[in-house]
Order: C-alpha cells, then sequence, then structure tokens
C-alpha cells in the first residue's frame, strides 16, 4: 500500500510539472533554454529522490530471500546497478542542468552500464539456479540483514576479499568520474577510460560472479546414506569354518 502510494504521488508531481512547463512554454513565459535547463534539474531531483527511496524500501535492493521486509539482505549486483545508474544519468542530467549542453553518452559510459547490468543479470541467474536446487540451503535464506555495507561485502562465512576488491573498485572509479566531470565542464565530454581500466572493472565483476556460483555450496544437504560396516572382508582360507561347530556337552 506504501509503495504504491508513493508511485502514484511520482506520477502526479510528474504530470503536473510537464503541463506547468508545457503552459509556460506555450505562452511564452519560460525562454526555451531556461525551460530545458529547469527540466534537468527537475529530472536529477527525481531520479536522487528515487535512488534514496530504492535504497530503503524493502526490495529493490536486496536479495531474493525467504526473509521478511528489513531482514531481506542487500544484494552486490544490485547495488553496482544502482551506483552506476546514478553516476552516468546523473552525470548526464547535471552536465546538462549546469551548462544547458547535453552531452553525448560515449563508449565509456555504455561499458560502465553494460558492466553492471551484465552483473546483476548474471547474480539473479546464479540465485535461481540455486533456488531451485532443493539441496542448497542459501545463506540469503537463513541469515538475516547484517546493515548495508556488511550484506554487500559478506558471503556465507563473512567478509570477503573479492567483495572487497570489486566495491573499492566501483567506489573509486565512480567517484573519479564524477569529479571528472563537473570540475571541467568546458571539455563537453565525458571521461574516456582506457581498455585496461574497464579491463579492472570488468574482471572485478567476473571474479566476484565466479566466486558467487560457489557460494551456498558448503551448506550443500548431504544425501542420506545407509551406514557401510567397517567389518574387513578377509581371504577364503582366513574365513572361519562355520561347519566345524564346538561340540556341545550334554548330560545323560
Amino acid at each position: 500500500m506504501k509503495n504504491n502510494l508513493v508511485g502514484k504521488l511520482f506520477a502526479i508531481v510528474i504530470l503536473l510539472f510537464t503541463v506547468l512547463m508545457s503552459i509556460l512554454l506555450v505562452e511564452n513565459k519560460l525562454d526555451p533554454a531556461e525551460a530545458k535547463k529547469i527540466v534537468a534539474w527537475f529530472g536529477l531531483a527525481v531520479l536522487l529522490l528515487g535512488s534514496v527511496y530504492m535504497l530503503f524500501d524493502k526490495n529493490a535492493l536486496r536479495d531474493s530471500s525467504t526473509q521478511k521486509g528489513d531482514l531481506k539482505p542487500y544484494s552486490y549486483s544490485r547495488v553496482q546497478l544502482w551506483w552506476w545508474s546514478i553516476i552516468i544519468i546523473g552525470s548526464y542530467l547535471g552536465v546538462y542542468a549546469a551548462t544547458g549542453n547535453y552531452w553525448d553518452l560515449n563508449t565509456t559510459c555504455l561499458t560502465l552500464l553494460g558492466i553492471s547490468t551484465i552483473t546483476t543479470v548474471s547474480g539473479k541467474i546464479v540465485d535461481n539456479q540455486q533456488n531451485n536446487d532443493q539441496q542448497i540451503t542459501r545463506s540469503q535464506d537463513t541469515y538475516p540483514s547484517q546493515g548495508f555495507i556488511m550484506d554487500i561485502l559478506s558471503d556465507e562465512n563473512g567478509m570477503s576479499v573479492h567483495r572487497f576488491q570489486a566495491f573499492v573498485f566501483n567506489i573509486s572509479f565512480g567517484l573519479s568520474f564524477v569529479v571528472t566531470v563537473f570540475s571541467d565542464l568546458s571539455a563537453k565530454a565525458f571521461p574516456t577510460y582506457s581498455p585496461t581500466i574497464l579491463g579492472a572493472l570488468g574482471v572485478s565483476s567476473g571474479t566476484y560472479l565466479a566466486m558467487k556460483m560457489n557460494e551456498n555450496k558448503s551448506n550443500t544437504q548431504s544425501a542420506s546414506t545407509t551406514p557401510v560396516s567397517n567389518a574387513v572382508t578377509t581371504s577364503g582360507d582366513e574365513l572361519p569354518d562355520l561347519n566345524n561347530k564346538p561340540a556341545v556337552a550334554q548330560d545323560n
């Protein structure tokens, strides 16, 4: 109910804003160049507010889990896609709001979004496969959320170095991207990362996915087996002769 209400309010605000801007432009009460900047600022505000809302939502950035509501752990792959969406789209709108000019998204922007999208989709596939395996007990179902940072840095064994590496890479390159864009708006172009840098991000995400495929495997339930006798089989000449039974004394 709450999510539906918030969604409807967002839709109403956007609709009213669109109608207002249209009226002002038709009546020549607003300069077209200024109108575009206002639209960009409005879009940036919607992006940031929506991103904050997703951060506190009970499903958007969390793993599929049998845990309920806030107890669902956060998903690293979903958070990564969320992060780069804010960085790329936010920079795109921010540049236009500040300068009145759009910058074309370059190959670097598309590659960064592509890496995070592929990571999220692949992570979801792994989750679905583990969900369908009745012999696997998923840590996401067993343990409740330990908080945003601990969730995205931890697997079933606790904090992991491969998740930490991917986390540091994404934070570092994301902040570097934003600083580069807004420190020199005269460049009129988004930063271009070398294949080596993009490759490092790709390898980091690939490592995360490879390790994720092996997560929860240690929780595989052991199949029930019939106990095996510890008796040692001896050779034929060492087998006891069952025909040579000891004589039993009888009372006359």
